[in-house]
């Protein structure tokens, strides 16, 4: 797998791409990327053009490339970006996330691969299920892109904060005699549907991994004021910003909850990306909710969590 040692063109199809490249220092680099909202502003992409969002497609890799060229170990993958928009962004390389775990070659576990197809441009798929997953193929998408040293770097630091924080829920349930964990519920509103969408695979890994239980699998609302959990993160989809308020939300908020502290549940609104964290960014998110959902853990560090991640839900 060779790398490039010169400035290329990279094209980012869905955020936890965009963000490890963004952190290995080359969002310049990056001259397509997803509107979906992510960890970094898009300063740090300067160069970058919005593809906007499209309704889940598949393309086939073996048909992509500038010069027509058929690569014979194509394989269709679904992607929800405007994909003519990417193309026009002339990308030496094209970087996925695919939810196929079959389109690319294993590398470790059998929950981990990364593939790389063609040329031409190049596309390199990955897939994960776990959230050291999401770590794994830091390292080896540096190599392509050159700067090993700096994956590696990465790579090993964030895998051992993501170990740390979850050691620091582990030793306070040993220490900390009838101690137990807090229970969650969720609920995010999608605002192009007018619905409530179910916690995602990746939603409930972070909450586990940040000491909640979760206890609220259920899409209507009112599941949860009946559940009366410890906690309750409430979002809106494709929103980047806990201070942003969708007026659906809104109104959930002012009917249902005219007083979040009635049934002694702590409500909070959660920007999507925070709940649905991919890439490096799973580390930043598990240590915010973790701050929200068990911050005794924390000890003295158990601050809460910056106000545009996660921000309290006031009396009504």
């Amino acid at each position: 797998m060779g790398g490039y040692h010169h400035p290329m063109r990279i094209a980012t199809l869905t955020p936890g791409v965009r963000d490890t490249v963004i952190e290995l220092g080359l969002g310049d680099w990056i001259v397509c990327a997803p509107d979906k909202p992510g960890w970094h502003p898009a300063a740090a992409t300067p160069h970058a053009t919005i593809a906007p969002a499209f309704h889940r497609h598949s393309i086939d890799i073996a048909n992509l490339g500038h010069g027509g060229a058929v690569n014979a170990y194509g394989h269709p993958i679904d992607v929800t970006v405007d994909f003519d928009e990417v193309m026009r962004s002339n990308p030496d390389v094209i970087l996925v996330e695919t939810e196929c775990s079959g389109c690319g070659e294993r590398s470790g576990t059998p929950a981990h691969s990364l593939g790389i197809h063609g040329e031409d441009p190049q596309v390199v798929t990955v897939h994960s299920v776990g959230l050291e997953d999401e770590l794994g193929w830091i390292g080896p998408i540096g190599t392509l892109l050159g700067v090993t040293e700096r994956a590696v770097r990465l790579q090993t630091v964030r895998s051992a904060r993501l170990l740390a924080l979850r050691m620091h829920v582990a030793r306070y349930l040993t220490q900390t005699p009838g101690s137990r964990l807090p229970t969650v519920a969720l609920a995010t509103y999608d605002p192009d549907k007018d619905s409530w969408c179910p916690p995602t695979e990746r939603g409930k890994q972070l909450i586990n991994a940040a000491g909640g239980v979760l206890i609220s699998e259920r899409v209507c609302p009112d599941d949860i004021l009946l559940g009366t959990p410890d906690i309750v993160l409430v979002g809106t989809c494709g929103v980047a910003d806990a201070t942003s308020d969708h007026p659906g939300l809104q109104a959930f908020l002012a009917s249902s909850v005219p007083n979040p502290t009635i049934a002694r549940s702590t409500w909070s609104i959660a920007p999507d990306f925070l709940l649905n964290a991919t890439g490096p960014g799973v580390v930043g998110a598990v240590e915010t909710l973790l701050r929200a959902i068990f911050p005794d853990a924390l000890g003295a560090n158990g601050t809460p969590p910056p106000g545009h991640l996660l921000r309290p839900v006031a009396a009504r």
